[in-house]
């Protein structure tokens, strides 16, 4: 192994890492492996207990550390206590990566245009992505400034840049909730950034995940291929990387931005 080999396989060791809407199937998973892989251990959260004891069973398994946190992340006792199992378990948090949304529910065809979304709905994706942020981020903050810094990583879309203009995708309540994250994003880099801490998001395009694939067409994943610079499907090592990088101390001088991760979708 080579000391650039070294440094990259262990570019988190002794770190420990929070990922939010982490369930096996999904871009969640993906970071929270390829954190463990990097030697962090890995706090894996999601709502649905089961999907999140698997992902942590495939970390450890690969001879990494994890434990599977169910979550709620709009009940700030039960972020609370995520957190605490984190500290309890690991000694403290590092990195905290939200990526917890609600999106799924509306992929599914037909969608609803925003003048029939009921308001419960509008409500509850604000809720879960934008909220549900926002209580991820103050339950790890206190941990973060006694340590001196840390990292926060918000999971945008590429949807709150612009695609909406051109690329239809009848989901108001959830383009909404992301310009809110980039929104949230800025607002806790420039509070946070005095205690070294950073915070920063990606903002991601359709990407080709198991759970994705359940819900959006072969057909409609290939026409957003084709109205991108890059003519190809995105899959999860394509926007891991990025994720990585905000984590990393590679970015330590780097706090509020957005990182857009589509392959060049046409805005235009």
């Amino acid at each position: 192994m080579t000391a650039l080999q070294s440094r990259v396989t262990e570019r988190f060791a002794g770190r420990t890492a929070i990922v939010t809407g982490a369930g096996v199937g999904g871009l969640g998973a993906a970071y929270a492996e390829a954190l463990a892989a990097g030697g962090a251990r890995v706090v894996v959260a999601d709502v649905r207990g089961a999907e999140a004891e698997a992902t942590a069973e495939r970390i450890t398994a690969a001879g990494g550390e994890a434990l599977a946190v169910e979550v709620d992340i709009t009940d700030e006792g039960g972020v609370e206590s995520m957190v605490d199992a984190a500290v309890g378990r690991f000694g403290g948090v590092d990195i905290l990566i939200n990526n917890a949304a609600v999106m799924f529910r509306f992929l599914d065809e037909p969608r609803t245009p925003f003048w029939e979304v009921p308001l419960a709905e509008f409500e509850l994706v604000q809720r879960v992505n934008v909220t549900g942020s926002w209580l991820c981020a103050k339950a790890v903050f206190p941990h973060m400034k006694r340590q001196g810094g840390g990292k926060i990583v918000n999971v945008s879309s590429n949807m709150a840049l612009g695609t909406d203009l051109v690329w239809p995708a009848q989901m108001a309540a959830y383009t909404t909730s992301k310009a809110g994250v980039i929104g949230l994003t800025r607002a806790l880099a420039g509070e946070a950034g005095p205690h070294g801490i950073t915070v920063n998001a990606v903002a991601p395009g359709v990407t080709n995940t198991e759970t994705v694939g359940e819900h959006i067409a072969a057909d409609r994943m290939e026409a957003v291929a084709q109205s991108q610079a890059l003519r190809r499907q995105a899959w999860p090592e394509d926007i891991v990387g990025t994720v990585l990088f905000l984590c990393s101390s590679d970015s330590d001088f780097m706090t509020g931005q957005v990182l857009r991760i589509d392959g060049g979708f046409i805005t235009h």
